[in-house]
């Protein structure tokens, strides 16, 4: 059974029901994720996902157990990176994938199946190798690509088609990104913050993300997971319990992934700073003092930051070799070199870069943060605008209901910190490695880059905003907030299927 919110984490006129037992609101989490997780993965069509193609030759390579990334023989100016992957899938990636991005009919769908998609799509996965170029993913490590990397070799092993293979790759990482996420939302029991979590877990973009092959359907899991712990342990420590042994291990064990998922979110490790020590459920000395604890907090950022340098010099070269992405006429403007030259030479410049970039494409990250769901004739096609609304107001809701947290200002300062450092790391890493030279705005930054940070922020806001709305029946409350949630992941789920006209009975099977 379930345990309810204890006396002191009630608000007045808490009423106590079998929602509010943490057992229940993570099954339903595990349900909506599962299902909406497992209809956008067939409903989408194969390879509409950002940068799905580079992001399955990765996986695949993974699963043929390449590990480092593979730097390719080529005579130009700039290296290549890449390597061998089926013939059949990167045939079919070459053809289909993506919408169109002509601008000249906008009214027409997007996806327009034909019978040579479906042929190709049947091809066995099995066969003949050819050589792919996918520097952007290259850069990253095997950890996020295992869950896709396992249903490659399955799909292989059962003889499957590139379709089937890659639904059934598709559904592992929505399996996933379901077991790590539920785990960080267990974290949350017993407080009124666990909604917060319930909302954030479920944001449409996050579970878009879960069923398309990509690296960031595990890193948004790994990410919610290590902050609801920090969280946990820092701003809703009511009891100053610590943490159990089961949860201590998986806050250490997400700490050393971070920087092997995405490296950007490697700064999110030193919110092992601001954990208290006494949160770990380990014996003192005589003296009261918790050296143990210190000795394996020490050890563990260790290991992260030695994990973290480790990886960056090895995909070290994948930098120079981000300028294909622009095309030919545009890959000589891509020089992380002179760019890091740049910023270093001209903060001023690069300040005004910055706060040009945030002002003129703010709505752009908001709207894609909510709901992006791949790209659409050369724009992205994002959820409907009152779906974000409803999602807003949820989390809202949920925020405001939450308990009031009382933490030193240290605590407050270090989550804040980290924060701001990540966002920035964000936008840094792209004009570094992406932006063409003195570029005036940052390119390539997309909200969907900023889905690992939304606990994080509700976190370090919570002991900030001491707002609260008035007493409500816990029970409406719950009701309120599902609903509010499921309207925006409806909405995307729609405008998925509305955008693409994949699914009309009779006339175009799935994927």
């Amino acid at each position: 059974m379930g345990t309810a919110l204890p006396a002191a984490d009630r608000a007045p006129g808490d009423v106590v029901g079998p929602i509010d037992r943490p057992r229940t609101v993570v099954a339903l989490f595990a349900g909506l994720s599962l299902l909406f997780g497992t209809v956008f993965a067939v409903l989408v069509p194969v390879a509409w996902g950002p940068d799905e193609g580079s992001h399955f030759h990765r996986a695949h390579q993974v699963s043929e157990g390449g590990f480092a990334p593979d730097r390719l023989p080529d005579d130009g100016p700039y290296p290549v990176y890449g390597g061998s992957s089926p013939a059949a899938a990167t045939d079919f990636i070459r053809e289909f994938q993506g919408p169109p991005r002509s601008t000249e009919h906008r009214s027409d769908p997007l996806f327009v199946p034909s019978e040579a998609r479906r042929e190709a799509l049947a091809e066995p996965l099995a066969g003949e190798s050819a050589t792919a170029w996918f520097p952007n993913t290259a850069a990253y490590s095997p950890v996020p690509y295992l869950p896709a990397a396992l249903g490659a070799r399955l799909g292989a092993a059962a003889d499957l088609g590139v379709g089937g293979t890659w639904v059934l790759m598709r559904m592992l990482q929505v399996v996933s990104y379901t077991a790590v996420a539920a785990a960080g939302l267990w974290a949350l029991r017993r407080t009124r913050f666990l909604w917060v979590g319930f909302c954030v877990a479920l944001l449409p973009t996050a579970l878009y993300q879960s069923a398309v092959i990509s690296a960031d359907s595990v890193t948004n899991a790994v990410a919610f997971t290590f902050t609801a712990l920090v969280l946990r342990a820092t701003v809703l420590d009511r009891s100053r319990e610590p943490l159990s042994r089961t949860g201590l291990a998986v806050l250490l064990a997400s700490a050393v992934a971070l920087p092997l998922m995405k490296p950007t979110y490697v700064i999110l490790s030193l919110l092992l700073l601001v954990v208290p020590l006494r949160a770990y459920p380990l014996p003192r000395r005589a003296d009261g003092r918790p050296v143990r604890a210190a000795l394996l907090l020490g050890g563990c950022l260790l290991v992260t930051l030695a994990a973290f340098a480790w990886w960056t010099a090895l995909s070290a070269g994948t930098t120079e070799a981000m300028g294909l992405l622009r095309g030919p006429e545009e890959r000589h403007t891509v020089r992380p070199g002179d760019q890091l030259a740049f910023v270093l030479g001209e903060p001023v410049a690069v300040l005004g870069v910055a706060l040009r970039t945030v002002l003129t494409l703010d709505w752009t990250y908001a709207a894609s943060f909510v709901g992006q769901m791949g790209y659409g004739r050369g724009e992205n096609v994002n959820g409907p605008f009152v779906g974000a609304v409803c999602w807003f107001v949820a989390l809202g809701a949920a925020f405001l209901h939450s308990p009031r947290a009382a933490v030193p200002r240290r605590v407050t300062a270090g989550l804040a910190a980290v924060l701001l450092l990540n966002v920035a790391a964000v936008f840094g890493t792209l004009y570094l490695s992406f932006a063409p030279v003195q570029s005036g705005v940052v390119n390539g930054v997309q909200g969907r880059y900023f889905v690992p940070l939304a606990l994080l922020l509700a976190g370090t806001l919570l002991p900030v905003v001491s707002a609260r709305l008035p007493a409500a029946p816990a029970a409406l409350r719950r009701v309120d907030t599902t609903v509010l949630v499921l309207v925006p992941v409806s909405a995307a789920l729609a405008v998925a299927g509305y955008a693409t006209q994949v699914h009309i009975p009779g006339h175009y099977p799935l994927p």
